[in-house]
């Protein structure tokens, strides 16, 4: 395994931010699911019209497009710091929504911001983070956004005993808002991008041409059997953890009657475990390479996911639920770390925009309508076993047709750390 973290006093400076930003993220983008059967019947929505809903508010991950791919021209700081503070706002306005429309139309906008400070951070850790140390950080970042679930699980239980509802869990998710704010001057732009942006002012006070920037540059040569190998990989990758998450609660409290406390222990069991396992998985990429720790991540995380909507019994539901979180969380370091080693500076957070927010959020978007719908015939957990075993074909895609991109391929490795083509 990778040895532990170490950080510049550049990455320290910054990384209480990152990850306070990475926290909420976490809480506002879970809460809907833990939040699901409950805001269900205070609407009183059927479990289809519940799927429909999900899949509504999935398409704003789709309009993060245009946010994330913004950090290529604005910097990755502003488009960050922004999309905390507007995923901030649309949390609190959601505590107060008096019907399901306005609901569904905060949190379209909310999965706007929430997805344009998940991709811009990644963005940031591997631009400001070298290939010894990026899997860990990467993992680390997205240990705390599965740490923000945990918070949610140990409200849910004092907020329901105290007579408090699904909306009060939204009032805190505004919280990050007021300390980002304050300590939004310890995130500077990354290296990275104000030596391209550098090296574009010296080209234009040379009078040389200046390059408009490609909106389908990553799908140019030499990046196009990238771009769709990656926008596959992430749609399939979506099946496996929005599947697992999205119906998790919905299908233990609905088929299996468990009680706000019962969801509460496998809440607080999936990220205290969850937690351990990402960041296993993070040091993974590191030591065993890319491609070998997607094989085990993707595999691990597809059986559990599977086990965890067939089986019936207490514990070994939360015992599988438990593996399956970790793993289907780390879903996301994969595509992540690969999205953005294969690209250089130029056209990372494009690319990413693209292959993630614009067709591998798809995945998301049609995983809740794919469940309910097949939920008709095969009941709610079987229907959702079938799309958290999807990732199995993530997997044979990148062993099939991407190259190793960590410490193994260097040439690789020097061209995402920001030399331009």
């Amino acid at each position: 395994m990778a040895n532990k973290l170490k950080m510049t006093p550049r990455q320290k400076a910054m990384w209480p931010i990152l990850i306070l930003g990475a926290f909420f993220e976490g809480f506002d983008d879970a809460l809907i699911n833990i939040a699901l059967p409950y805001i269900k019947a205070d609407f009183e929505m059927t479990t289809q019209m519940s799927g429909y809903a999900l899949t509504i508010i999935a398409f704003g991950t789709m309009v993060a497009f245009f946010v994330s791919r913004m950090a290529d021209s604005m910097g990755r700081r502003k488009i960050f710091l922004t999309s905390v503070y507007m995923y901030s706002i649309c949390s609190l306005v959601t505590a107060f929504a008096p019907t399901v429309e306005v609901f569904i139309l905060c949190q379209f906008v909310a999965r706007i911001f929430l997805i344009g400070c998940w991709s811009v951070g990644y963005v940031i850790l591997c631009e400001e983070f070298d290939a010894e140390n990026r899997g860990n950080a990467v993992g680390k970042f997205q240990l705390t956004a599965v740490f923000g679930a945990l918070l949610i699980g140990v409200l849910l239980p004092v907020f329901a005993s105290a007579g408090l509802s699904w909306r009060a869990l939204y009032v805190v998710g505004a919280v990050p808002i007021i300390p980002v704010f304050l300590m939004r001057k310890r995130l500077p732009e990354t290296n990275a991008f104000l030596e391209l942006q550098q090296a574009r002012e010296e080209a234009k006070k040379a009078g040389k041409p200046q390059k408009k920037e490609d909106f389908f540059g990553p799908w140019r040569n030499p990046y196009t059997k990238y771009m769709v190998v990656m926008c596959l990989v992430w749609v399939f990758l979506y099946f496996g953890v929005k599947g697992t998450l999205n119906f998790f609660s919905l299908r233990v409290v609905e088929e299996l009657s468990w009680t706000p406390n019962m969801v509460s222990i496998a809440l607080v069991a999936q990220t205290l475990t969850g937690m351990l396992l990402i960041a296993l998985n993070g040091k993974l990429l590191d030591a065993a390479g890319r491609k070998k720790a997607a094989a085990i991540i993707i595999t691990v995380g597809c059986v559990f996911s599977v086990l965890t909507f067939t089986m019936k019994n207490f514990y070994a539901v939360l015992l599988c639920s438990v593996v399956a979180s970790g793993f289907a969380n780390s879903f996301l370091i994969v595509g992540s770390t690969l999205t953005n080693e294969l690209f250089p500076t130029e056209v990372r957070a494009n690319a990413m925009a693209w292959s993630n927010n614009i067709v591998g959020r798809l995945g998301q978007i049609l995983v809740p309508t794919f469940v309910t719908t097949l939920a008709v015939w095969l009941g709610l957990g079987n229907a959702a076993a079938v799309a958290v075993a999807l990732p199995i074909v993530s997997l044979i895609l990148i062993l099939v047709f991407l190259p190793e991109t960590g410490l193994k391929n260097k040439k690789v490795d020097s061209q995402s750390a920001g030399v331009s083509h």
